[in-house]
Parts: C-alpha cells; sequence; structure tokens
C-alpha cells in the first residue's frame, strides 16, 4: 500500500516539472534584444517627429517674425508721396546724416528731405558672419490725412516775436487756423517758391505757431541767419535784394502735417521702425522714437526700381554709385517706382541636427503709387 501512494506521488511530482518548464538563457537574450531595437526604433522615429515638429514651429515663428517687419514696411512704402510735395521738402545741410547716419554730402546747400531716402550698406550687426557685411536703411515720408479734418492751415504772414529775433512765428489766415497744432508736430510749408519742413513749437495768440531753431532734430534754423544757414520761413519781398528765392518763402502758404519714419537694423539684430516728431505725449527729447519689429534680423536689403526700368541700391549715390561724394543726386530718390525689400531672419534657438539657427529669407515687392501718379 505504501509503495503504490509513493510511486503515485513520484509520478505526479514528474508530471508536474515538466509543465513548469521556463525560457532557457539564451531565449530571455533574444527577447531582451528584440524588445531593445524595436523600443530604440520607436524612440528614434519619436525624435525624427519631434525634431521635425521644432524645426516647424522654428520655421514659421521666424516667418512670422519677418512678415510683421514686411507688412509694416509695405504700408509705409504705399502711403510713400501722398499729399507730400512731389520735390521733397527742404531742410538744413547736414540734416539726414545727422538723423538717418547716412554718408554726409560733400557740398554747403541744404538737403532734401524727399519722399524717399536710401541709405546702402550702412550698419553691421552681431548676427553677421561676415564682418565687411552691412545692412540697409530706407526713410519714407508722407502727409497726415487726418490732421485738421483733411484741411491744410493756410498761413498769410511770418514775423518775430518780441525779443526772440531767430523765432519764427507764422500767422494762420483764419481765425483759430492752428487751434490743432501742437509743440513737436512737423509740417512741410508749401509755397509758389518754396517746400520747407519744420517742427512747430508752441502756439501764440492771434492764430500764430512759433517754430524756434534748437528742436531735437535740428530741424528749424534761425531767423536771424542769413544765407544757407538761416531760415527759410522768412518772407519773400521785391525789396529783399540780399535773400534768393531759395531762402524765403511767399505767403499766402499752406501748412501740411507730415510723419517721417525709417527702418533700420540695430547693433544686436533688432529691425526697428524709428518714428521721428509728431509725439505729442512726449517731451522735447521724446522725439525720436524707435519701435522694435522683428528680432535676430541678420540682413535687411532694400533695391529700387526707377521709372526707366533701372534697378539700383542707391538711387542718390549718382554715377559713381558711392554716397557722399560730389555727383550725389538727391533729386534721383523722386524716380523710384518700386522698392524690393529682403529680410534675413535667424531663429532664436539651434536646431538640434544642424547644430546652427534656422535662417529665413523673405522678400517682397512694393509700387510706390503715390510717386507715380502724384496723388496729393
Amino acid at each position: 500500500m505504501n509503495s503504490k501512494n509513493e510511486r503515485n506521488i513520484l509520478i505526479t511530482d514528474s508530471g508536474k516539472s515538466s509543465a513548469e518548464k521556463g525560457f532557457t538563457m539564451i531565449e530571455v537574450i533574444v527577447s531582451m534584444v528584440l524588445f531593445l531595437i524595436v523600443t530604440a526604433s520607436v524612440y528614434g522615429l519619436l525624435q525624427v517627429g519631434r525634431i521635425d515638429r521644432n524645426r516647424a514651429s522654428r520655421r514659421s515663428d521666424v516667418l512670422k517674425n519677418a512678415r510683421v517687419a514686411i507688412h509694416l514696411i509695405g504700408r509705409d512704402a504705399l502711403n510713400a508721396g501722398l499729399g507730400y510735395h512731389r520735390r521733397g521738402a527742404v531742410v538744413p545741410d547736414d540734416f539726414l546724416s545727422r538723423n538717418l547716419q547716412i554718408p554726409v554730402d560733400t557740398n554747403v546747400e541744404r538737403d532734401l528731405l524727399a519722399t524717399i531716402t536710401a541709405g546702402n550698406n550702412l550698419f553691421q550687426n552681431n548676427l553677421q558672419t561676415d564682418a565687411e557685411a552691412r545692412t540697409d536703411l530706407i526713410a519714407f515720408a508722407f502727409r497726415d490725412v487726418d490732421f485738421n479734418a483733411g484741411n491744410v492751415i493756410d498761413l498769410k504772414n511770418v514775423s518775430t516775436p518780441s525779443g526772440q529775433p531767430a523765432v519764427a512765428q507764422l500767422e494762420s489766415n483764419v481765425a483759430n487756423g492752428a487751434v490743432n497744432v501742437r509743440r513737436n508736430d512737423l509740417f512741410l510749408i508749401e509755397s509758389d517758391t518754396s517746400q520747407v519742413a519744420i517742427m512747430a513749437g508752441d502756439l501764440a495768440a492771434g492764430n500764430k505757431i512759433n517754430v524756434p531753431p534748437g528742436d531735437l532734430l535740428g530741424i528749424n534754423q534761425p531767423m536771424d541767419v542769413t544765407g544757407g544757414n538761416g531760415s527759410m520761413l522768412r518772407k519773400c519781398l521785391p525789396s529783399t535784394a540780399t535773400f534768393t528765392d531759395e531762402d524765403c518763402t511767399t505767403y499766402l502758404a499752406a501748412m501740411k502735417r507730415f510723419f517721417w519714419v525709417s527702418y533700420r537694423v540695430k547693433q544686436d539684430g533688432t529691425l526697428v521702425r524709428i518714428v521721428y516728431g509728431n509725439n505729442r505725449a512726449g517731451t522735447d527729447d521724446e522725439q525720436i522714437q524707435e519701435q522694435p519689429l522683428a528680432y535676430n534680423v541678420e540682413d535687411f536689403q532694400v533695391r529700387y526700381v526707377l521709372e526707366n526700368g533701372i534697378v539700383t541700391e542707391n538711387p542718390s549715390a549718382g554715377n559713381d554709385a558711392i554716397a557722399g561724394t560730389d555727383d550725389d543726386d538727391f533729386e534721383a530718390l523722386n524716380l523710384i517706382r518700386q522698392i524690393v525689400v529682403t529680410v534675413r531672419v535667424q531663429s532664436t534657438e539651434i536646431d538640434e541636427q544642424l547644430k546652427t539657427p534656422v535662417t529665413v529669407t523673405l522678400s517682397a515687392t512694393f509700387s510706390l503709387r503715390n510717386l507715380e501718379y502724384d496723388a496729393g
């Protein structure tokens, strides 16, 4: 009896051992290797997807950055010349070089503040790999058509306040004609003989507008100085033999508020829109306002298409294509019909695979309709 039980137990134990037989070491190793291969493949695909997603997101951000800048430049380009004098406005000698940092001209004559001012290869920035590379500048001028309900201010005379011989005092032709004028507003004074740009000072009694020298832009000239260094607001009179038509203004004259803006890239790669004057909320020292538009701008170039189809990088540079020489011709700026703006922007982050920032180049062409059709 005992032998039979023992035999059954042995048979049962032998069966149990066979059923619980496990994997061999080789099978475990092979399984682990296959698992690692599959996991690594999946991880690699996920990494590729993540990198592509980051690159697409980064490129989208860079494009958005560049498009905002291009859009604003295009808006000002379309407005350029609107209601502004076709030839431009007369400003003091070297006014443009002081405010725009373009090369100083070789003459001592007054400058011309045209609808478009071009500055070619002026500024270096930290993002450029070429030490000789420079970015451009472009400036636009156009009338503020909303000022004074779209009406010009008629001026009937000019004088000087008592005890202030250097200050020009413009007198409106109608009662309360200067009521909308504010200190530091930019105006174009147009007459039959001249077009003069000024910055308004304080209002005086009797519909009069003071135009004192010493403004931040250096645009106003003193009334008590003759010649090219004196104010062109002086009234032209037949008996004034010492002054030529280039040094005086005939009255009646029309007074128009205008905007003057420029675009350039700063040292840190920020593309800024600079607004000159017209800052009614600011002090006299806050009349040059910089508005950042795009960051990490590596390059900013502007080309100009003239009415005869010639494409140039600086229409005012003359035949030698070098600004600041004797053959400079600022009148040629009035021949511009189109501008081609190119902006190259870097991403703020490094690409994981390329190990360099993503760079996007965006170009746009804008027609200067107001120069062509003389609107205004």
